[in-house]
């Protein structure tokens, strides 16, 4: 059954996420006997140790809550606030400590104790229901989860989100299509259990109605308690689909495109859909049909992510691809079609909720080099930049350049901005935002 946590940490997410719509942070890798930040400080620029890490994470923790309780979370706030300028200011060398931000992102991923986790059975396939309250109180999806036989909380795993073909059952998909040992040792893989109308698995389905339910929502809902639950690893969270389900992993990705760090489709064909959301993730096709290679062509075209064609692809070949491939956390470039409700958020930017023309897209692209983003928009008025030193060197102005409008401004780090992005989970143990600035956008001259 679901195991149960101490404290849901993370409960906020889908709460927020149904109705809002959430140098690059290294990710933290496949799985080793070290802990998430040691392993990180082996092979990045990390500053602190691995104990800093963990204490500062305790203390995101006791923040996160202190807000779910809606009790001393100014306390907690502030016991964090003084930690960070006490113990990390000598690394962050006079820039404050909100400049290690991928010291901060390493050390979220401890704001769970995963060790109180209670409820795990390793080694067997086992039931995950999840409770979707979106669709009415009692509606549950009767998911099935893989926790590998030697599973340490210690240890970040990747974790893949499986949706089934059409009159799959969970744990038959998850039996038949991902049971080599290697990939059993090393991931946490869960099959969700969909609506009955597969035309509804890509979609958010309608509030209070059963009958309606949507795949968006119980993959939200799940991915909730799977984080809360399970010791994952945020830069390897990969959403996968085996024959209809195949479309509608792409669909829910092309919504929340910076929760997952890539898609996979075994045996389905790609859905019929635009790059531009997907920019950011690779994927990974076995036995699709044209609209796959279709889908692969724009999207070299465009100069997006990779797709990888393996039309004759096992589940050897989809371990071997999962363990080479990493969320990009922090893209020098983002592309977005939004949408009402959404999408409206991806990465660094995110857009007014509004009723968009069907033309109306926004292209970001940082420069490092020139400390600046660069932004072409149509039908868009406004847009928030979140940011952080592994993005632009906040220290000095940021050059931001809006349908040729330009602005040079200094960004400063913000604690009260930041511990904000943690409580609305658009910062995570591998993305995490230390500043925001909002823009109004021109219109874009005509040509």
């Amino acid at each position: 059954m679901t195991p149960m946590t101490k404290s849901s940490t993370f409960s906020i997410f889908l709460a927020t996420v149904l109705c809002t719509g959430a140098g690059t942070a290294v990710p933290l890798g496949s799985t080793s006997s070290l802990e998430p930040a040691v392993r990180l400080q082996e092979d990045s620029t990390l500053l602190m140790r691995a104990a800093d890490h963990r204490k500062a994470g305790e203390l995101f923790g006791n923040c996160i809550n202190a807000r779910k309780e809606r009790e001393g979370k100014g306390d907690a706030e502030e016991e964090l606030r003084e930690h960070l300028d006490k113990k990390w200011s000598k690394a962050a060398k006079g820039r404050g400590p909100l400049a290690l931000s991928d010291d901060l992102a390493a050390s979220l991923w401890h704001a769970i104790d995963y060790s109180k986790v209670k409820g795990i059975k390793k080694g067997k396939v086992d039931d995950m229901d999840v409770p979707v309250t979106y669709y009415g109180e009692d509606y549950e999806a009767k998911n099935s989860v893989w926790i590998p036989k030697k599973y340490s909380p210690k240890i970040a795993y990747p974790l893949i989100l499986c949706i089934p073909d059409v009159d799959e059952k969970p744990a038959d998909h998850l039996n038949e299509y991902w049971n080599i040992p290697a990939l059993r040792d090393g991931a946490i893989i869960v099959v969700l259990d969909m609506p009955e109308d597969p035309a509804l698995w890509g979609g958010v389905g309608e509030r209070g109605n059963s009958k309606k339910a949507g795949g968006q929502g119980i993959l939200l809902s799940t991915f909730a308690i799977a984080r809360d639950s399970y010791a994952i690893d945020f830069d390897k969270v990969f959403l996968a689909g085996r024959g209809e389900g195949v479309a509608a992993a792409m669909n829910i990705a092309s919504v929340f495109p910076d929760r997952f760090c890539a898609l996979i489709g075994r045996t389905g064909d790609a859905a019929e859909i635009s790059p531009d959301n997907l920019s950011n993730l690779p994927c990974f096709f076995a036995g699709a049909g044209k609209r796959a290679t279709d889908y692969a062509e724009l999207a070299k075209e465009a100069g997006y992510a990779d797709c990888t064609l393996n039309p004759s692809g096992k589940v050897e070949d989809v371990w071997a691809w999962i363990e080479a491939t990493n969320r990009r956390s922090n893209p020098d470039q983002v592309v977005l079609v939004p949408g009402s409700p959404f999408p409206t958020k991806a990465y660094w930017i995110e857009l007014p909720r509004m009723d968009y023309d069907a033309d109306a897209k926004i292209s970001a692209k940082l420069d490092v080099a020139s400390n600046s983003i660069t932004i072409e928009a149509i039908g868009i008025p406004s847009v928030t930049l979140y940011l952080n030193d592994t993005l632009l060197n906040l220290d000095e102005p940021v050059t931001v350049t809006l349908n040729g409008a330009v602005h040079k401004d200094k960004i400063p780090r913000n604690f009260y901005t930041m511990i904000e992005q943690v409580y609305s989970s658009k910062n995570d143990p591998g993305k995490f935002y230390t500043t925001s600035m909002d823009y109004d956008i021109p219109k874009s001259p005509k040509k």
